[in-house]
């Protein structure tokens, strides 16, 4: 029986796992929010803070309007109720009537420009809201598919965990500490095909006595370039799209 066939077995369950872990971990990072709803997200945050801001440019100009009105009108009551006398105090109160609605016509023309500015900026901070809720739902539908996937993937790398461990118990101890240490040397790949005599790992020709020795099966057969595995195709048991993974029998 072959002692390399086991290893290559294994080595494409491990792959299976490596590129289904991968793959959950760059899900988790593209749940994150992307850049387009952080975007539509400051800009409606900026819109609402420039709405707030005019709103209480406008509440401070009609608050003084209203005040300089009372005033204006209490001044002018009593410039007409005959209840002063003293013509210089009438004519202090005159001079400030004068004051007052010139005051009075400012205070209501800037909140009049106050107000079609704050019309402006809500009809910005509208327009915002509606780019914010499209990329919000454009994400949410985005991160339902990820999780849909990841899940898939969750399933699929447990099916490959049961796999391993029965595959692991059908290994020499040697062989497969020799694997897993290859595995940690070689960025996960330990054992690799020789396909059109090339070895699968750093694709170096493989002389035609090395390949012979590695038919065998006999032992295990490095290559002289990189020191993986060699495994000749022929008798390949898993291969890395053929797995089926709805069947842990399998």
């Amino acid at each position: 029986m072959s002692r390399t066939g086991p290893l290559f077995d294994l080595q494409q369950i491990d792959t299976g796992l490596d590129t289904r872990v991968a793959r959950m971990r760059q899900i988790d990072a593209e749940l994150s929010d992307n850049p387009e709803l952080v975007a539509a997200r400051e800009q409606f945050e900026g819109a609402s803070s420039r709405v707030a801001q005019e709103q209480g440019t406008l509440k401070q100009l009609s608050h003084d309007a209203e005040e300089t009105s009372n005033r204006l009108r209490v001044l002018e009551k009593k410039m007409y109720d005959g209840s002063v006398k003293n013509p210089k105090e009438l004519g202090q109160m005159q001079d400030e009537v004068t004051h007052l609605k010139a005051r009075l016509k400012s205070l209501e023309e800037r909140a009049l420009d106050a107000m079609m500015v704050v019309d402006e900026v809500e009809a910005t901070k509208s327009t915002a809201q509606e780019a914010l809720d499209a990329a919000t739902k454009e994400q949410e539908l985005y991160h339902t598919g990820l999780l849909e996937e990841k899940d898939k993937l969750l399933n699929q790398a447990k099916v490959l965990q049961v796999k391993r461990q029965r595959a692991i118990t059908e290994l020499p101890w040697a062989d497969l500490q020799m694997y897993e240490r290859l595995r940690r040397a070689k960025g996960g790949v330990a054992v690799v095909a020789v396909r059109g005599g090339k070895c699968g790992g750093c694709h170096v020709a493989v002389t035609t006595s090395i390949l012979r020795q590695a038919r065998l099966g006999t032992d295990l057969v490095s290559c002289p370039t990189c020191g993986r595995i060699l495994y000749p195709l022929g008798e390949v048991k898993y291969e890395e799209f053929d797995h089926n993974l709805d069947n842990v029998d399998r």
